[in-house]
Protein backbone atom coordinates (compact mmCIF):
# COMPACT_ATOMS: atom_id res chain seq x y z
CA UNK A 1 0.00 0.00 0.00
CA UNK A 2 1.34 3.45 -0.93
CA UNK A 3 1.71 5.73 2.25
CA UNK A 4 1.41 9.58 1.92
CA UNK A 5 4.87 10.97 3.42
CA UNK A 6 2.94 13.32 5.45
CA UNK A 7 0.68 11.22 7.00
CA UNK A 8 3.49 8.57 7.73
CA UNK A 9 6.27 11.23 9.21
CA UNK A 10 2.75 11.70 11.80
CA UNK A 11 1.63 8.58 12.49
CA UNK A 12 4.78 6.71 12.78
CA UNK A 13 6.07 9.21 15.03
CA UNK A 14 2.81 8.96 17.33
CA UNK A 15 2.71 6.42 20.23
CA UNK A 16 0.51 3.26 19.47
CA UNK A 17 -1.59 0.84 21.42
CA UNK A 18 -5.02 1.45 22.49
CA UNK A 19 -6.71 -1.53 22.45
CA UNK A 20 -8.38 -4.32 23.55
CA UNK A 21 -12.36 -3.72 24.50
CA UNK A 22 -15.43 -4.96 26.19
CA UNK A 23 -18.71 -4.73 24.46
CA UNK A 24 -22.36 -4.19 25.73
CA UNK A 25 -22.31 -2.81 29.63
CA UNK A 26 -24.59 -0.96 32.14
CA UNK A 27 -23.24 1.54 34.38
CA UNK A 28 -26.28 2.57 36.25
CA UNK A 29 -25.73 -1.15 37.88
CA UNK A 30 -23.67 -2.77 40.17
CA UNK A 31 -21.85 -5.25 38.30
CA UNK A 32 -22.79 -8.63 39.14
CA UNK A 33 -18.72 -9.63 39.00
CA UNK A 34 -18.55 -9.30 42.56
CA UNK A 35 -17.41 -11.73 45.17
CA UNK A 36 -21.69 -13.02 45.25
CA UNK A 37 -21.15 -15.33 41.81
CA UNK A 38 -19.05 -16.97 39.43
CA UNK A 39 -19.10 -15.55 36.15
CA UNK A 40 -17.98 -17.21 32.89
CA UNK A 41 -15.47 -14.14 31.66
CA UNK A 42 -14.98 -14.13 27.74
CA UNK A 43 -11.64 -11.99 26.46
CA UNK A 44 -11.58 -10.39 23.09
CA UNK A 45 -8.91 -8.40 21.58
CA UNK A 46 -9.45 -6.05 18.66
CA UNK A 47 -7.43 -3.42 16.36
CA UNK A 48 -7.58 0.82 16.12
CA UNK A 49 -5.52 -0.06 13.10
CA UNK A 50 -3.11 2.21 11.51
CA UNK A 51 -0.94 2.10 7.90
CA UNK A 52 0.89 -0.78 7.87
CA UNK A 53 0.66 -3.94 5.88
CA UNK A 54 0.32 -6.26 9.26
CA UNK A 55 1.46 -6.11 13.02
CA UNK A 56 2.03 -9.12 15.04
CA UNK A 57 2.27 -9.29 18.59
CA UNK A 58 3.71 -11.91 20.47
CA UNK A 59 0.70 -12.84 23.70
CA UNK A 60 2.23 -15.23 26.42
CA UNK A 61 -0.06 -14.70 29.17
CA UNK A 62 -3.70 -12.86 30.16
CA UNK A 63 -4.58 -12.35 33.60
CA UNK A 64 -7.18 -10.50 35.71
CA UNK A 65 -7.07 -8.87 38.76
CA UNK A 66 -9.53 -9.59 41.37
CA UNK A 67 -11.35 -7.71 44.04
CA UNK A 68 -13.52 -10.26 46.10
CA UNK A 69 -14.13 -8.03 49.17
CA UNK A 70 -17.54 -7.24 49.99
CA UNK A 71 -16.73 -3.75 51.71
CA UNK A 72 -15.76 -2.32 48.46
CA UNK A 73 -16.51 -3.89 45.31
CA UNK A 74 -19.12 -1.67 44.44
CA UNK A 75 -16.42 1.08 44.57
CA UNK A 76 -15.32 1.68 40.80
CA UNK A 77 -12.06 2.71 41.12
CA UNK A 78 -11.10 1.27 44.25
CA UNK A 79 -7.26 0.29 43.38
CA UNK A 80 -6.79 2.69 40.45
CA UNK A 81 -3.78 3.83 42.18
CA UNK A 82 -1.50 0.20 42.93
CA UNK A 83 0.67 0.35 40.30
CA UNK A 84 3.26 -0.04 42.43
CA UNK A 85 2.17 -2.87 44.38
CA UNK A 86 1.13 -4.34 40.71
CA UNK A 87 5.22 -4.23 39.76
CA UNK A 88 6.22 -6.37 42.30
CA UNK A 89 4.44 -9.57 40.65
CA UNK A 90 3.02 -10.95 43.94
CA UNK A 91 0.22 -13.07 43.08
CA UNK A 92 -2.20 -11.04 45.26
CA UNK A 93 -2.18 -7.67 47.45
CA UNK A 94 -4.37 -5.34 49.31
CA UNK A 95 -6.62 -4.32 46.27
CA UNK A 96 -6.91 -7.92 44.77
CA UNK A 97 -5.60 -11.57 43.46
CA UNK A 98 -4.29 -11.83 39.75
CA UNK A 99 -6.24 -15.23 38.27
CA UNK A 100 -4.55 -16.59 34.76
CA UNK A 101 -6.66 -16.84 31.80
CA UNK A 102 -7.44 -19.77 30.09
CA UNK A 103 -5.20 -17.87 26.86
CA UNK A 104 -4.88 -18.62 23.29
CA UNK A 105 -1.06 -17.52 23.05
CA UNK A 106 0.56 -17.52 20.09
CA UNK A 107 1.26 -14.51 17.56
CA UNK A 108 -1.52 -12.34 16.35
CA UNK A 109 -1.91 -9.99 13.15
CA UNK A 110 -3.55 -7.26 14.93
CA UNK A 111 -4.06 -5.07 11.91
CA UNK A 112 -6.42 -8.06 10.44
CA UNK A 113 -8.28 -6.91 14.19
CA UNK A 114 -10.54 -3.81 12.85
CA UNK A 115 -13.78 -2.61 11.09
CA UNK A 116 -16.00 -4.57 14.03
CA UNK A 117 -13.74 -7.62 14.00
CA UNK A 118 -12.22 -8.94 17.49
CA UNK A 119 -10.54 -12.41 18.48
CA UNK A 120 -11.17 -14.87 22.02
CA UNK A 121 -7.54 -14.33 23.75
CA UNK A 122 -8.86 -15.37 27.32
CA UNK A 123 -11.37 -16.80 29.34
CA UNK A 124 -12.20 -18.27 32.78
CA UNK A 125 -14.48 -19.12 35.37
CA UNK A 126 -14.25 -16.06 37.72
CA UNK A 127 -15.59 -14.80 41.13
CA UNK A 128 -15.16 -11.23 42.82
CA UNK A 129 -14.77 -7.52 40.71
CA UNK A 130 -12.56 -7.07 37.79
CA UNK A 131 -10.01 -4.35 38.73
CA UNK A 132 -7.71 -4.90 36.12
CA UNK A 133 -6.05 -6.98 33.08
CA UNK A 134 -2.70 -7.65 32.89
CA UNK A 135 -1.28 -8.90 29.56
CA UNK A 136 2.79 -10.65 28.98
CA UNK A 137 3.85 -9.91 25.68
CA UNK A 138 6.40 -12.20 23.99
CA UNK A 139 9.91 -11.08 22.08
CA UNK A 140 8.38 -12.64 18.73
CA UNK A 141 6.83 -9.04 18.19
CA UNK A 142 7.30 -7.86 14.27
CA UNK A 143 5.78 -5.50 11.79
CA UNK A 144 5.55 -5.65 7.41
CA UNK A 145 5.45 -2.40 5.68
CA UNK A 146 6.03 -2.10 2.10
CA UNK A 147 6.36 -5.44 1.82
CA UNK A 148 9.19 -5.22 4.56
CA UNK A 149 9.16 -6.91 7.60
CA UNK A 150 11.00 -5.15 10.47
CA UNK A 151 11.10 -6.29 13.95
CA UNK A 152 9.36 -4.42 16.95
CA UNK A 153 10.87 -4.01 19.85
CA UNK A 154 9.60 -2.31 23.18
CA UNK A 155 10.42 0.51 23.66
CA UNK A 156 13.69 1.06 25.91
CA UNK A 157 11.96 1.47 29.64
CA UNK A 158 9.05 -0.35 29.04
CA UNK A 159 8.40 -3.78 29.96
CA UNK A 160 6.39 -6.61 28.94
CA UNK A 161 3.80 -6.48 31.31
CA UNK A 162 0.68 -4.39 29.49
CA UNK A 163 -1.93 -2.95 32.58
CA UNK A 164 -5.38 -1.99 31.47
CA UNK A 165 -7.48 -0.70 34.19
CA UNK A 166 -11.24 -1.52 34.26
CA UNK A 167 -14.26 0.01 35.27
CA UNK A 168 -18.02 -0.80 35.24
CA UNK A 169 -18.68 0.81 32.38
CA UNK A 170 -15.98 -1.16 30.43
CA UNK A 171 -17.33 -4.85 30.28
CA UNK A 172 -20.95 -6.33 29.90
CA UNK A 173 -22.65 -8.75 32.37
CA UNK A 174 -25.37 -10.89 31.43
CA UNK A 175 -26.83 -13.30 33.90
CA UNK A 176 -23.41 -15.89 34.14
CA UNK A 177 -21.39 -14.02 32.27
CA UNK A 178 -18.91 -10.86 31.38
CA UNK A 179 -16.96 -10.24 28.15
CA UNK A 180 -14.68 -8.07 28.30
CA UNK A 181 -12.90 -6.11 24.79
CA UNK A 182 -9.84 -4.36 24.66
CA UNK A 183 -8.62 -2.14 21.14
CA UNK A 184 -5.13 -2.27 20.76
CA UNK A 185 -4.34 1.15 19.06
CA UNK A 186 -1.63 0.66 16.55
CA UNK A 187 -1.11 4.35 14.98
CA UNK A 188 -0.55 5.04 19.04
CA UNK A 189 1.47 1.99 19.88
CA UNK A 190 4.26 2.15 17.71
CA UNK A 191 7.39 4.72 17.29
CA UNK A 192 9.54 5.24 14.25
CA UNK A 193 12.95 6.63 15.49
CA UNK A 194 16.25 6.29 13.83
CA UNK A 195 15.14 3.86 11.02
CA UNK A 196 13.66 1.43 13.41
CA UNK A 197 10.21 0.67 14.61
CA UNK A 198 9.88 0.43 18.21
CA UNK A 199 6.24 -0.45 20.24
CA UNK A 200 4.96 1.22 23.40
CA UNK A 201 1.59 -0.53 24.07
CA UNK A 202 -1.34 1.44 24.57
CA UNK A 203 -4.77 -0.48 24.99
CA UNK A 204 -7.72 0.99 25.50
CA UNK A 205 -11.18 -1.34 26.80
CA UNK A 206 -14.59 -0.15 26.36
CA UNK A 207 -17.87 -1.60 25.71
CA UNK A 208 -20.82 -1.31 23.11
CA UNK A 209 -23.22 -0.29 24.96
CA UNK A 210 -21.40 2.44 27.14
CA UNK A 211 -19.82 3.63 24.09
CA UNK A 212 -20.47 4.83 20.53
CA UNK A 213 -19.22 3.73 17.23
CA UNK A 214 -19.37 4.90 13.73
CA UNK A 215 -19.50 3.24 10.79
CA UNK A 216 -19.66 4.28 6.75
CA UNK A 217 -17.41 3.85 3.47
CA UNK A 218 -14.79 6.07 1.70
CA UNK A 219 -14.15 5.88 -2.08
CA UNK A 220 -12.44 5.14 -4.37
CA UNK A 221 -9.90 2.08 -2.90
CA UNK A 222 -7.27 4.30 -4.92
CA UNK A 223 -7.10 6.93 -2.75
CA UNK A 224 -5.97 4.31 0.05
CA UNK A 225 -7.77 6.48 2.65
CA UNK A 226 -6.87 7.13 6.39
CA UNK A 227 -9.99 7.80 8.75
CA UNK A 228 -9.75 9.75 11.79
CA UNK A 229 -12.38 10.64 14.40
CA UNK A 230 -11.20 13.12 16.80
CA UNK A 231 -12.02 15.59 18.73
CA UNK A 232 -10.25 17.72 21.93
CA UNK A 233 -10.03 14.61 24.28
CA UNK A 234 -10.29 11.43 22.42
CA UNK A 235 -8.88 10.07 18.51
CA UNK A 236 -9.42 6.69 17.05
CA UNK A 237 -8.15 5.68 13.49
CA UNK A 238 -9.63 3.15 10.99
CA UNK A 239 -8.60 1.93 7.54
CA UNK A 240 -11.24 0.89 5.37
CA UNK A 241 -11.58 -2.57 3.93
CA UNK A 242 -10.98 -3.20 0.04
CA UNK A 243 -14.80 -2.42 -0.51
CA UNK A 244 -14.35 1.33 1.17
CA UNK A 245 -16.09 -0.04 4.66
CA UNK A 246 -14.84 1.18 7.96
CA UNK A 247 -16.25 0.76 11.35
CA UNK A 248 -14.84 2.64 14.48
CA UNK A 249 -15.68 1.38 17.94
CA UNK A 250 -15.12 2.63 21.66
CA UNK A 251 -15.67 6.46 21.53
CA UNK A 252 -16.88 8.27 23.92
CA UNK A 253 -19.70 10.63 23.73
CA UNK A 254 -19.70 13.71 22.31
CA UNK A 255 -18.75 15.68 19.11
CA UNK A 256 -16.10 14.76 16.73
CA UNK A 257 -14.59 15.54 13.58
CA UNK A 258 -13.88 13.53 10.92
CA UNK A 259 -11.14 13.11 8.61
CA UNK A 260 -10.97 11.33 5.53
CA UNK A 261 -7.09 11.49 4.56
CA UNK A 262 -6.52 10.59 1.48
CA UNK A 263 -3.27 9.60 -0.75
CA UNK A 264 -2.11 9.30 -4.38
CA UNK A 265 -2.94 12.81 -5.24
CA UNK A 266 -6.83 12.41 -3.38
CA UNK A 267 -7.51 15.73 -2.01
CA UNK A 268 -8.56 15.12 1.86
CA UNK A 269 -12.27 16.02 3.75
CA UNK A 270 -13.35 16.88 6.58
CA UNK A 271 -16.89 16.40 8.24
CA UNK A 272 -17.45 18.92 11.54
CA UNK A 273 -19.68 18.22 14.49
CA UNK A 274 -20.48 14.95 14.37
CA UNK A 275 -22.99 14.34 17.06
CA UNK A 276 -21.95 10.48 18.77
CA UNK A 277 -23.54 9.11 21.43
CA UNK A 278 -23.43 6.43 23.90
CA UNK A 279 -24.80 3.03 22.56
CA UNK A 280 -25.71 3.96 19.72
CA UNK A 281 -23.92 3.87 15.97
CA UNK A 282 -23.86 6.71 13.74
CA UNK A 283 -23.58 5.82 10.06
CA UNK A 284 -22.41 8.23 7.95
CA UNK A 285 -22.80 9.09 4.31
CA UNK A 286 -21.08 7.48 1.74
CA UNK A 287 -17.86 9.92 0.84
CA UNK A 288 -15.91 9.84 -2.27
CA UNK A 289 -12.96 11.66 -2.37
CA UNK A 290 -11.40 13.81 -5.53
CA UNK A 291 -8.36 14.98 -7.14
Amino acid sequence: MKLNKKLFGTLTLMILFSALIFTACKKDVSSPTSSTGTQKLSLYLTDDPAVYDSVFIDVKYVEVKLDTSDAHKNDDHFGDNDNDRDNDHHDKDAFGKWDTLTTTAGIYNVSKLRNGIDTLIGSANINGTIRKIRITLGNNNSLTHGGVSYPLNLLPGVNNYLYVKINNNHHHDAPGQTALWIDFDISRSIVYANGLYYLKPVLRPFCDNNFARISGKVLPAAATPLVTVYNSTDTANGVPREDGDFKIRGLKEGTYSILFKGSNGYRDTTLLNVQLKNGEEKIISTITLIK
